[in-house]
């Protein structure tokens, strides 16, 4: 008896074990399976070696191409599982082969999946590896009539086995997974391979074409990446500029200018509460995701960018505070990263708050950055809504120091402090002519003393009597005469007029209590 008739003959060869089969698996005929079976039967007769040890035709439980239920081959996934080109729940993969020259693999090859019921219903019939159809996690049908894709569901009953070997005992291919990278890179299978070219176009409606957008997901890795299985075809966003691939773990968006774009579920999210790209706010992804310092990460878009940090939660900067935010180095900058969204601020206006400082504008203002020791006096001044009120510029640089004026006065950095002149004190400060002029830089706070308020600075003072009264400058040598006689407190009492020139060089101010020229 030759080898192929010992594979065939008697209740243990090839044909009891598909009359076996087929008394089981009522949707598969006998003749089927026994074709099917003869084929792989004779590869091992012939070419023994060739068959195990290298990409040969594969076996095949229904032979023949084509897209309905006759032609005998099992539906794709994402046409029974809402799109989603991955095992459907109850089902896992069981084996896999390859197909050469795919017009979906851009002319490579194309990897079939395919995905095995489990028998979770009962274990019957496992003594040979597959249980019977009544134990399946699915039910024989075939594709929706609403798609070309109307090959048989849950039907074939067959298993590769070079995926989840573990798995001891399964039902039948339930639906079948593509993908252009090997399945080991992916799912649990070994790199055995099988191949079957006649599949290298079978397709469904439910899946990407191969373009700019696959070949981003081809280049990422597919399955492989963070992106994991596609949910459905290409599509359109609509505005006559972009087209989009949503993925189980994101989307990857492509435009002629851009080219395609691929971002996380996790910012997709939050990039749709901000209206996607065709919100007002951000618009297209402009470039992929980008791992930044202090574990962060951002991803930029047209008009803004969404970040996040170890030290930060996940923030979204737009409009002119984004311009602002990358002309000041971004998260390696001044700012640092942001730490909260735009809010609403004193006078209508907006805050936007970041590690080290803040951008801020309002209705009578135009946008600045208030950052480093400016933003730490800001902040201990209530910001927008303390004395200062919002600022009117950037950080100026002076020759020993720097200044930063707002809508009520100002805060400087000089050789002694950080200090704040907010009003009253500010004016007279200006009028004396500022860091440079007789009064020199703040050395202190504005602050209340007994009947008035008072600041004091490098080389003179400022007093105010009363809440109506504006404040006077003393300095120089009268400020010295006034102090030895006790000061506000003293006989002088408090200044009524600013020190002036009494002339001879000699300086003069009036107090409530009399003259003092110096």
């Amino acid at each position: 008896m030759s080898t192929l008739d010992d594979l065939n003959a008697g209740p243990g060869g090839m044909a009891g074990f598909v009359s076996a089969l087929t008394r089981r698996m009522r949707p598969v005929s006998r003749r089927d399976v026994l074709v099917g079976a003869t084929v792989a039967a004779t590869a091992l007769v012939t070419k023994p070696k060739e068959y195990a040890l290298t990409p040969v035709a594969a076996y095949a439980t229904i032979c023949g191409p084509g897209n309905t239920a006759s032609s005998g081959w099992t539906v794709f996934c994402s046409t029974v599982n809402k799109g989603v080109n991955t095992c459907p729940p109850g089902s896992f993969a069981a084996g896999w082969w390859k197909a050469a020259d795919s017009s979906w693999c851009g002319g490579g090859y194309r990897y079939i999946v395919d995905c095995n019921a489990s028998c979770s219903k009962c274990t019957t019939g496992c003594s040979d590896g597959m249980c019977d159809s009544r134990c399946w996690s699915c039910s024989c049908g075939t594709g929706s009539s609403a798609t070309c894709d109307q090959r048989r569901v849950c039907c074939n009953a067959f298993r590769y086995g070079q995926c989840n070997t573990h798995v001891k005992c399964s039902g039948g291919v339930h639906c079948r997974v593509v993908s252009c990278v090997p399945p080991y890179k992916f799912a649990n299978c070994t790199t055995a391979s099988l191949s079957d070219n006649r599949t290298s176009e079978h397709s469904a409606p439910s899946l990407p074409r191969w373009e700019a957008i696959t070949q981003k997901y081809h280049a990422m890795g597919e399955q492989a990446s963070y992106l994991k299985a596609s949910k459905g075809p290409v599509s359109y966003v609509g505005d006559g500029l972009g087209r989009y691939v949503l993925f189980q773990g994101g989307v990857i968006y492509y435009t002629s200018k851009y080219g395609a774009v691929a971002v996380t579920e996790f910012i997709r999210k939050i990039y749709a509460t901000h209206g996607g790209p065709r919100g007002a706010r951000l618009g297209y992804a402009t470039a992929d995701i980008v791992y930044t310092a202090d574990k962060g990460w951002l991803q930029t878009f047209e008009r803004g960018a969404i970040t996040d940090s170890a030290s930060t939660t996940t923030q979204v900067v737009w409009g002119t505070r984004w311009t602002i935010w990358k002309a000041n180095g971004r998260e390696g900058g001044i700012l640092g990263y942001p730490t909260t969204a735009p809010t609403v601020g004193a006078q209508d206006g907006t805050l936007q708050l970041f590690q080290k400082g803040a951008i801020v504008d309002s209705p009578s203002t135009t946008t600045q950055v208030v950052a480093g020791s400016s933003y730490w006096k800001w902040s201990l001044l209530s910001r927008d809504r303390g004395p200062l009120g919002y600022p009117t510029g950037p950080q100026q640089t002076l020759p020993d120091g720097w200044i930063q004026l707002f809508q009520n006065g100002a805060i400087c950095g000089g050789p002694v402090t950080t200090e704040a002149v907010p009003a009253p004190m500010y004016a007279p400060w200006v009028d004396a002519g500022r860091e440079s002029g007789v009064l020199g830089y703040p050395t202190g706070p504005s602050h209340t003393e007994p009947r008035g308020r008072a600041q004091f600075f490098q080389r003179g003072e400022l007093w105010a009597l009363g809440a109506g009264s504006p404040p006077r400058r003393v300095h120089g040598a009268v400020l010295t005469e006034w102090k030895s006689q006790g000061g506000a407190t003293g006989s002088y009492g408090y200044p009524v007029t600013d020190t002036t020139q009494a002339g001879g060089g000699r300086l003069t101010c009036t107090f409530e209590g009399g003259t003092i020229t110096a």
